[in-house]
Formats: C-alpha cells, structure tokens, sequence
C-alpha cells in the first residue's frame, strides 16, 4: 500500500496539437545534429506540449492534496490540508456553444458531466465529458484505488462511494460505501 495516490487527470493541450508536440520532438532530435538552433527549441517546445497534464497528488500520511499542472517535471498548482474523504460525485450542467460563420449562425445545446472528489474542507474537479458513462467509469477507477490505498498507519477515512447528483433518480449511489 501507498501512501501517495497520484491521479492524472488530462492532457493539457487538446490531441492535434499533442500529436504536434511528437513530431516536433522527433524533428528537433534529428535537427539537433544538423542543426542545433533550430533542433534545441523544437525539442523543448514538444517535450513541453507532450508533458503537460492535468494532475491529482492526494498523500494520506499528510492528510494533504495536490491539484496541479505537470509539465516536464514542474509542478504549479493548488495545495490543500483533509481530515477524510467524503465522496466522489457526478453532476451534470447544460450547455450552449454558438459556432458561427459567414453565412450562419449554429447553436449546439448540450449536457457536460462533470465529476469531483469531495474532502471536509473542500471539493476538487477531476474530469468533465459530454458522456455520462465515461465520467463515471473513470469515478470508479478512482474509487477503487482510493480503497486499495489507505494507509493502514493512519486512523484516516475514506467513503469512495460514487455519487450520482445528476436528473436521474434511480441511479444516486453508483457503488458501495466503504471506510
């Protein structure tokens, strides 16, 4: 068992642009030998656009959590202090995104999902998606590592139960609760 539970959340940059960040790698490596001016800061550019991502650090010795940006070994972010974990929740939120064009205008409606663990002393976003099966497969992978965890030395508790506060009733409790 761990005492430190590290989550990665996503990827910073959207997929083009990481696929992007490879290929300037793979061009900076080869431009390093012939040309380092221009290989040097390719280089750079991709290993930054590759590595930056979204984490949670949550050390149960501490009782401390850790929402950060990761990018190529630094971390910048929000630190906090728990006593325990309450839950993992799901919310929902509607939407609207006009797209417009020289001939148009287009208005998209839509739900996000959105899904975050709550402490006693605050709540952290972890993901948000447009499908609901998505945010709470991945609500579960958290839970289950969260119960696999806990850090037998410490009197710390921890409700990985999956709350469900979106419109559909049936569905409140999306697994068991367990200290």
């Amino acid at each position: 068992m761990k005492n430190r539970i590290r989550i990665s959340l996503g990827y910073y940059f959207p997929l083009l642009l990481n696929l992007a960040g490879v290929l300037a790698c793979l061009a900076g490596t080869v431009l390093l030998f012939v040309k380092p001016q221009i290989g040097a800061p390719l280089l750079i550019l991709g290993a930054i656009i590759i590595t930056a991502r979204y984490r949670l650090e949550i050390n149960l010795t501490n009782r401390s959590y850790h929402d950060y940006l990761w990018i190529v070994g630094f971390k910048t972010g929000e630190k906090g202090a728990f006593n325990h974990i309450e839950s993992l929740y799901l919310t929902e939120s509607k939407y609207s995104q006009q797209v417009h064009s020289r001939a148009s205008t287009m208005t998209r409606y839509g739900t996000e999902y959105n899904g975050y663990i709550k402490f006693d002393t605050d709540k952290v976003h972890l993901l948000s998606d447009d499908s609901k099966r998505k945010v709470v497969k991945k609500l579960k992978q958290l839970s289950e590592k969260l119960r696999s965890n806990v850090v037998l030395s410490t009197d710390i508790t921890i409700n990985a139960e999956v709350l469900d506060y979106t419109k559909e009733p049936e569905n409140s409790t999306l697994s068991d609760t367990t200290n």
